[in-house]
């Protein structure tokens, strides 16, 4: 009888150091994943996930700056992102980004956060990614993205 009561601790300490209850994700920590994912994908070089993470309608992103002292906005293809991302070597592509802004009503959720990009462990450039994040189904899917990029005053740039 001892024994069947040492085997039964014993077994309900396993598994009760196994199951750990679920932790509720809210709306905002779903789509600071996606944010998230994103990044960790570019690290990897995963073109694969990148793609998962845009929804398969946008065709589109734009970058904002000064270009021979005019302000302007550019438009890249996600294609060309996406194959840029598969054909660099994993860790080539590293984006730190700094604290985010994140608001969300009902499906539409907005993030703006500082980034600063470095390319092969140097500094590219840094800026501000503006996010419009949606919720289709059960999933968040960047829905469109906007950044803008200078290549001075990075060194303070996240502080």
């Amino acid at each position: 009888m001892r024994g069947i009561a040492i085997v039964t601790l014993v077994v309900g300490m396993l598994i009760g150091g196994f199951v750990r209850p679920a932790v509720a994700q809210t709306a905002e920590d779903e789509v600071r994943a996606v944010v998230v994912a994103l990044f960790d994908a570019m690290r990897a070089s995963d073109s694969a996930t990148v793609r998962e993470l845009f929804h398969p309608e946008l065709d589109k992103m734009a970058s904002s700056g000064v270009r021979d002292r005019v302000a302007g906005v550019g438009f890249g293809a996600i294609s060309a992102f996406v194959e840029a991302v598969g054909g660099a070597e994993p860790g080539a592509l590293d984006e730190k980004i700094g604290p985010a802004e994140i608001r969300i009503d009902d499906n539409l959720a907005t993030v703006f956060t500082p980034y600063a990009f470095h390319y092969n462990g140097n500094l590219s450039h840094c800026g501000v990614n503006v996010f419009l994040i949606a919720k289709e189904g059960e999933d968040w899917r960047i829905v469109g993205l906007a950044d803008t990029r200078r290549r001075q005053g990075c060194e303070e740039w996240l502080k």
